[in-house]
Formats: structure tokens, sequence, C-alpha cells
């Protein structure tokens, strides 16, 4: 893919907000959308991409998971009509969350950085950029294989939990300070796709601050989370 949003295939060529929009809409059917290659194509683009964009990625990833839910939904159509709507909303909410938690992180980095330039630190050196665009990767890898292998989910009669991307970046601190490494897949075993987004979004966020390194010793083998050297514990 020459642009990480642009999709190309058999039924459709253009945006993937359009994509999703025309399938939405019913003019596009959902079944005929081959969401595996679609990832694929982003990966591959990922893994070429000169520069890293988080931004992009987080886009991509939520509205790759609208359209396996909406694809759920189209193996499902006894599911009520009612819950056909909740998780495309909760999805979009949870993706302008994270708009609003990393504006206002951007915020305070900016105000740290002019902090620093009145008045320096004695004796620090300026930290080496981490490797973002391979972890970026493995990440984004790891969640589309959990896409693919997301199994419909009984119908609930209670509301649906609401998760929050702060309380998740917390919780991951948390687990990651006190287990020193961790599994990517146990931090997620159990979770339902909205709670699998947000831990994808929270782990983005962990990346971009420099506080989380992610590693795979070899192809398709674990991925690992652990703190970064340097990083502050009680962040």
């Amino acid at each position: 893919m020459e642009d990480a949003a642009l999709v190309r295939m058999d039924v459709f060529e253009g945006p993937v907000e359009l994509l999703l929009y025309l399938v939405r809409k019913n003019e596009l059917n959902v079944l005929d959308i081959p969401i595996a290659r679609l990832t694929d194509d982003y990966l591959a683009y990922l893994r070429t991409s000169p520069a890293l964009n988080l931004d992009t990625a987080a886009d991509f990833m939520v509205m790759a998971a609208v359209l396996v839910r909406l694809k759920v939904r189209a193996l499902l159509p006894r599911m009520a009509e009612e819950d056909l709507t909740t998780p495309q909303v909760t999805l979009e909410q949870i993706l302008d969350s994270y708009r609003q938690f990393q504006n206002a992180a951007q915020i305070l980095a900016r105000r740290e950085a002019q902090q620093r330039l009145r008045f320096p630190r004695k004796g620090e050196s300026p930290r080496a950029k981490p490797a973002e665009q391979e972890e970026l990767a493995l990440l984004t890898q790891a969640f589309s294989r959990l896409l693919a292998r997301l199994k419909p989910q009984p119908q609930l009669t209670i509301a649906p939990r609401e998760y929050k991307i702060e309380d998740k970046i917390q919780s991951l601190r948390l687990l990651i300070n006190k287990r020193m490494v961790v599994d990517f897949e146990e931090a997620i075993t159990g979770a339902t796709l909205t709670e699998l987004i947000v831990t994808f979004l929270a782990l983005l966020e962990l990346v971009r601050l420099g506080e989380v390194t992610v590693e795979q010793q070899e192809e398709f083998g674990p991925i690992r989370l652990s703190r970064r050297e340097g990083a502050n514990a009680s962040a």
C-alpha cells in the first residue's frame, strides 16, 4: 500500500474511512471484505514506512476492529437490533478519548521541554530515540492476529463495562513494574473487543512515552512487554 489509509480490493478502492462508511450504509457487503488481507497490507506498509505514525496506526486498527465487529454481526443475524449500534459508538468514543488523552500528553510534554530549556538538569543527557517503528509493527501484528481469532460473544443482558485508556495505561504500568516482563497475550487474555482496542491504544501511548519496550525473540514467537531502561517506575 502506498498510503496506510488506502485500501485496494476487488470490491473497493479508496480510503478505509470511506470503506467503513459504505459498509455501514449497506452499500458494500462486509462479508466480501478480506479483513485479514487488509491488515496484512497495512503491516507491509508499516514495515517499509520511513516514518512512524501512531495516529494512523490507531485509526486504522480501530476501524479494522469495527469491520470485524460488523462482520460478526453479519454472521449472527439474530442479534438484537439495539445491540448492533452500541459497539460502533463505543469504539469511536474510545478513539476520541485516545485523541483527547494524547493531546493532553503532548501539551504536558511541551511544557516539560520548555521547563528543561529554562532550567536544564545538571548532567542530563538526551535520551536516545527508541526503536518505536519496530515496536509498533510488533504490536499491530499481534493485534491483527487477535482480531482474526476473535470469536462471537454471547449476548448479555447486563450493560457493557466502560473502559478508559487512562485506567488501562495505569494498570499496564503496574503489571509491568511488578512482573518486569509480561507476555502480550497474557495481558489481554479474556478481553472483549472493546477492552482489546483500549489495551492496544494504551500500549501505543506507553511506547510513545518511552516507558515500555516491545520485543520478539523469533518470528511468530511470543511478544514481551517490559519497562524501558531508565523509565520512571512510578510514572
